[in-house]
């Protein structure tokens, strides 16, 4: 990584699903503009970006140089790991980051599902099938995986981006669904639990969530 390389991420006002871009700057201790857009001025936006969604990252090499700039979360997420030793070492596990990063999101595509209803009676049924279908799917899954890895992380003997992806997400989810009550969570998926612990404990990242914008999720 370039010292005279300088970041900025634009995304919404509120956490979502690019948190875990804001963690992995928190834990290589690298400054970046967290640019927060409203929802009230994302459409005049939007025809600047490469996709029309966020977030967006860009990359500044040197002051005479073009700015790089890259969608998509998670192709984000794997440029910085690179940059920020968060990646796996081998073909192998860097596959396996992919794959678990790609299962958080379709996790949290219910969620977006969810928040596109408008009816009410629709809502109460699409939270109802993430309660009792999607969740216990997923967090299983991320149980399992972590147990058989047996090093408390979900790829190797180190973190990588992956876990910073699924703790960040797992944890607030299963927070929602227990509307702030996390005992069964705790008592039924012990590994998550520690795997969110030991990334939230991490100095950087636990130095940017006691000090981050209070937002709802």
């Amino acid at each position: 990584m370039s010292s005279s390389e300088t970041y900025k991420m634009t995304y919404l006002s509120h956490r979502g699903m690019a948190e875990p871009i804001r963690l992995m700057f928190a834990y290589a201790g690298v400054k970046y503009t967290d640019e927060r857009l409203t929802h009230e001025s994302l459409p005049a936006r939007k025809p600047e970006l490469p996709w029309g969604t966020l977030p967006v990252l860009e990359v500044r090499p040197g002051k005479s140089e073009t700015t790089f700039v890259l969608a998509q979360v998670a192709a984000i997420g794997r440029y910085l790991a690179k940059k920020f030793d968060l990646d796996a070492k081998t073909e192998e596990a860097a596959a396996k980051c992919d794959e678990y990063v790609d299962a958080v999101k379709d996790f949290g595509q219910e969620f977006v599902n969810w928040v596109k209803f408008s009816d009410e009676d629709a809502k109460a049924a699409q939270i109802l099938e993430i309660r009792e279908k999607h969740a216990p799917h997923y967090f299983a899954k991320f149980e399992a995986i972590l147990s058989k890895n047996g090093a408390g992380w979900l790829v190797g003997n180190r973190m990588t981006w992956a876990d910073i992806f699924a703790a960040n997400h797992l944890y607030n989810w299963a927070k929602f669904l227990g509307d702030g009550n996390m005992d069964g969570f705790n008592r039924d998926f012990p590994n998550i639990t520690k795997l969110t612990e030991n990334v939230f404990a991490h100095e950087g990242i636990a130095k940017w969530i006691k000090e981050r914008p209070d937002t709802p999720f």
